[in-house]
């Protein structure tokens, strides 16, 4: 009894620890969510400890976090992309792998978060090479340009900025060719295991999404932008087949994953000006029947919404609203029904542009991508309503405008891994 007792709680523990890790784009479920409890729920006067903070090149690319070690994406402009492995508890450098990159997209600087599994991590460069690194060597078992495997693959207009999926034993990759839209590649060996026709191209990561059973790769793009013609296109993993595709969303410059709402609702949103569809699914005989239930002229731009006690929340801000002051009034964090009725939104006060935002113990944390204020709120149908706010980056930067801080944020073990274009803090929502 005492030994199964003993077994049980180093199970126990074991499990709390992998749920406390942040493995990839969008935290261990993919959708920005986290099980972590006993997160401060206000500040002191001088704000959350701030317990290291490293430099970093000019980017965009967020952290993945595997027990002690931290995983960052890098890159020294129009020369190479790297991937950096810190000390999570100290910040310290342990290693680094390098690779040439040429060029140099618009909005410069690195894209993409890495995706750690046991024994290696992946990320996908600005200009499309798939990396595949070695956590015992360090050194990459594979790379390979996706516009030298696939000749007709096309660079999206900002870079490639999707994150890789690793599912089972396949990493999919995004080559958005003329002729090859995604694949799925053996991810010990990079060979290939399926590819599907053509989707366009988007800015958008494909997502894993559980539907009536079943296991869906789904990816949102734009097939031709003079046309307005987007797709929302659904993949079996195991094969590539496609399970259905639907034309009802449009967004010229897709970026946010698709958002599973429930077993037969998806939302897809986006800035532009393009809006949000809450779309039905139903399974069938002969596959999926997927419709439109409703729209609404908001979205969000870069980050994906959450479902919480279902209701829609998210940062309702874009390009044609955040620069002018009346327009602002029109944004800031928004919550939705799931009829598509919006109950409130902060407006200007706070806005916080174009941010990226965690769930964690009944909390949105956000990061403000204007000025990186962290901001600590609870959401419900009635209101948001703040409970802590601390300008992290430095009150230096208040006055500034839009710093673009729209890295994508991470939670593990209380500590909050917030990335500002050039700097990366890691601070303490434990003490």
């Amino acid at each position: 009894m005492k030994i199964q007792l003993h077994l049980l709680l180093v199970t126990t523990l074991c499990s709390a620890f992998a749920l406390a890790d942040w493995p990839q784009f969008q935290g261990p479920d993919r959708n920005g969510t986290s099980s972590e409890s006993g997160l401060l729920r206000s500040f002191p006067k001088e704000g959350p400890g701030v317990v290291w903070e490293t430099a970093l090149e000019q980017g965009f690319g967020g952290c993945a976090v595997d027990g002690k070690d931290l995983f960052v994406v890098d890159r020294v402009a129009k020369k190479k992309d790297m991937l950096i492995c810190l000390d999570a508890t100290t910040g310290k450098e342990q290693w680094r792998y390098e690779s040439t990159s040429e060029g140099e997209p618009s909005f410069p600087g690195s894209r993409s978060v890495p995706t750690v599994r046991e024994d290696a991590v992946y990320f996908i460069g600005s200009f499309g090479r798939v990396h595949c690194v070695d956590r015992a060597t360090r050194k990459a078992r594979w790379q390979i340009k996706m516009s030298e495997r696939y000749p007709d693959a096309e660079t999206p207009k900002w870079g490639y900025a999707q994150c890789a999926l690793v599912i089972d034993d396949i990493v999919v990759v995004t080559p958005f060719g003329s002729e090859t839209g995604i694949a799925a590649w053996n991810r010990s060996t990079g060979e290939e295991t399926w590819r599907s026709g053509p989707v366009g191209n988007s800015h958008s990561s494909p997502t894993l999404l559980k539907i009536a059973g079943e296991q869906h790769i789904v990816l949102t793009s734009v097939v031709n932008q003079g046309s307005k013609e987007g797709l929302i296109t659904s993949y079996r993993p195991r094969d590539g087949k496609t399970l259905w595709q639907t034309t009802h969303y449009y967004n010229r410059i897709p970026i946010p994953i698709v958002t599973k709402v429930s077993n037969t609702l998806l939302f897809v949103t986006g800035g532009y000006d393009c809006g949000s569809k809450m779309l039905s699914i139903k399974r069938q005989d002969d596959g999926y029947l997927v419709n439109e239930k409703w729209s609404i002229e908001k979205g969000s731009q870069i980050h994906p919404p959450f479902v919480i006690d279902n209701h829609l929340y998210f940062l309702a801000n874009e390009n044609s609203n955040h620069r002018v002051t009346t327009k602002r009034k029109t944004g800031g964090l928004s919550c939705w029904d799931l009829e598509g009725k919006e109950l409130w939104r902060t407006g200007d006060d706070p806005f916080m542009g174009r941010g990226s935002s965690l769930y964690a113990d009944g909390m949105l944390i956000l990061q403000d991508g204007e000025k990186g204020t962290l901001r600590l709120g609870e959401v419900s149908a009635e209101g948001f309503r703040m409970l802590a706010s601390a300008n992290v980056f430095g009150s230096d930067l208040s006055k500034r405008f839009d710093l673009k801080f729209w890295s994508p944020m991470a939670l593990s073990g209380g500590r909050l891994y917030m990335r500002g274009q050039n700097r990366l803090l890691c601070v303490d929502l434990k003490k």
